[in-house]
């Protein structure tokens, strides 16, 4: 609209200004006062529609405010204890049909429903047991009715857990399930039966029963979930010995990076993209100290997640006193946690090349480590920050890769997909 009554205002001020030229004075100051009229009018309108513009403008909307890993570690609960209570199964009915011509219709009671289960469900879309409520109720079923009616049955109760949590006894520690893959499911707690009207129990020599039985209780059980985190590579090093920095150089992960010990205080997962379209899921394990096995540090509580990764890559800060020390305490601390950890496939990788002084340190750890596991193993030198013979790093987690997939089929890591 603005813009045709501009148009229409330029061809008025050319027609003014070529018949003012032909004309008087005095109508040529009329003409002009006319138009600056007209201007001030079209100007006014503008102004009233950029305003209107304005008030009608979206909101940005801002991203969500950022959180430290402190606060993020407070939400990552990777054990619980809960409980599931089965419903229960509806009474069924005694009555009798009583209707118009026939007074004695016979029993007609119905059985009452079942009562509903607790199931569990594995979803890849949830990380952490922290939504998980400490009890769950399955509903109950109904009560049967007269005429034949039977009772409504309870709806299961489907819990979304992450995939990788496993299930223990409460009392006994047993271990009763582990939800590996998605839309994996495991029933926690059956319902009750329903009872059974007086319909149910007539026979040719009892024609008209009375009884009925009451509706059976749920089961009730007390599970204790644990999370451990699926990976097909586990980073385990010492604090600050540049696992975050390691992960952010592969992968799209970004775990916090500091210049202190314990700066991650709960598990990342990364995903390695490969050329041909290869996913390797890589761990950043929170780091483990000497004494680990007997909770200190941060404990038990992360040396679980190293069960799950498939191989293992040791990472040794070069700028430590003694590296070799290093792998020494980590070897020792996984085998006292689990004897079977130490067989698991490894590589070891010395970080931090960069430094000063690190050449003369890497010279002393590769003949340590060559008179200690002599040429069944390799050393790697890398540097994560700097992002030197990554490449070389990338290689050989691929061959590690494929050397598992030949031992335990491509079935079991179809799971691992993220």
């Amino acid at each position: 609209m603005i813009l045709k009554f501009s148009t229409r205002l330029l061809i008025l001020d050319s027609e003014l200004n070529d018949s003012g030229s032909r004309c008087c004075p005095a109508l040529m100051s009329m003409n002009a006062s006319l138009l600056v009229r007209l201007k001030v009018s079209l100007v006014a309108q503008s102004r009233l529609l950029s305003c209107t513009c304005i008030q009608w403008k979206k909101k940005v909307i801002t991203g969500k405010p950022y959180k430290t890993e402190e606060e993020l570690a407070e939400k990552f609960i990777d054990h619980k204890l809960i409980k599931v209570f089965g419903g229960k199964g509806g009474d069924g009915r005694s009555s009798f049909l009583r209707e118009k011509h026939r007074p004695f219709g016979g029993p007609d009671g119905g059985n009452g429903g079942n009562g509903g289960d607790v199931i569990f469900v594995a979803d890849s879309n949830v990380k952490s047991l922290e939504k998980i409520k400490s009890a769950y109720y399955a509903p109950d079923g109904t009560d049967g009715g007269g005429t034949n009616c039977y009772g409504r049955n309870g709806k299961s109760l489907y819990v979304q857990f992450p995939v990788g949590t496993y299930f223990c006894s409460g009392d006994s520690g047993e271990l009763l399930c582990d939800l590996k893959a998605h839309d994996e499911t495991y029933v926690a707690a059956h319902g009750g039966l329903g009872g059974k009207g007086n319909r149910f129990f007539v026979t040719n020599t009892n024609t008209t029963p009375e009884e009925c039985t009451p509706g059976e209780p749920g089961e009730t059980r007390a599970l204790v979930a644990e999370l451990r985190t699926l990976a097909h590579a586990g980073l385990v090093g010492f604090p600050n010995a540049g696992k975050s920095t390691l992960l952010r150089a592969l992968t799209r992960a970004t775990p916090q990076v500091g210049d202190y010990q314990f700066t991650t205080l709960r598990p990342h997962v990364g995903v390695l993209q490969l050329e041909d379209f290869t996913q390797i899921a890589i761990a950043d394990i929170p780091g483990i100290i000497e004494g680990a096995h007997e909770n200190f540090g941060l404990g038990l509580r992360f040396l679980r997640h190293v069960e799950r990764c498939r191989f293992l890559v040791y990472l040794v800060d070069l700028s430590a006193a003694d590296p070799w020390q290093q792998i020494v305490v980590l070897r020792d601390e996984m085998s006292k946690y689990k004897e079977s950890l130490v067989e698991t496939p490894a590589l070891y990788v010395a970080n931090k090349i960069d430094l000063p002084g690190t050449a003369a340190k890497l010279r002393k750890l590769r003949a340590r480590f060559e008179e200690h596991f002599g040429d069944g193993q390799c050393l790697m030198a890398i540097s994560g920050r700097r992002t030197t013979n990554l490449e070389h790093l990338v290689n050989a987690i691929r061959h590690m890769y494929d050397e598992d997939l030949k031992a335990q089929g491509p079935e079991r890591s179809a799971s691992l997909i993220w």
